[in-house]
Order: C-alpha cells, then structure tokens, then sequence
C-alpha cells in the first residue's frame, strides 16, 4: 500500500528514518563488514538476517544485502591488491 507524502511515495516496508534505525544501519554495516571480512564470509549472512529484523521484505532484503557485499568486496579486493 502506497501512502502520500509530500511528493515522495512511500511504502508500509521502508524503513523510518529514526535515530533509533540509523544507529542500527550504521553499526551493522560497520560490524558486518568487519566479520565478513575477518571470517571470509559472503556478507549476505551477516546483513539479511539483520535486514529483516529492520522490517525489510525478503526481496528487498537479499537485493540490499547483495549490493551491500559489493561495496564489503571491492574493499577487500582493493586492500589485497595493495598488498600484493
């Protein structure tokens, strides 16, 4: 169900904007990261469960966390190549 405001179009799944909710996606994509990356997991086991605890959907779930793990990826990738 699509709810008016203002001239955005909002969805009952987004995630609000709240303090609450931004500490949240920033700690989880600090101490995702960081486990992904020390443990060599894929990092879609570490942000989709935590997606869905936020509310999101299961699509718009394993989509984020997808993009999320490029970013987790390249930065890995980058500090390899840097390293040799």
């Amino acid at each position: 169900m699509k709810i008016k405001h203002g001239n955005i179009n909002v969805v009952a799944s987004d995630i609000r904007l709240t303090s609450a909710s931004v500490r949240c996606i920033v700690l989880l994509g600090f101490f995702g990261g960081l486990i992904a990356g020390a443990l060599g997991l894929g990092g879609g086991v570490i942000f989709n469960p935590m997606l869905l605890m936020l509310g999101l959907p299961p699509l718009v779930s394993s989509a984020s966390g997808l993009f999320l793990v490029t970013f987790s990826k390249v930065a890995t990738s980058t500090i390899y190549m840097v390293n040799g």
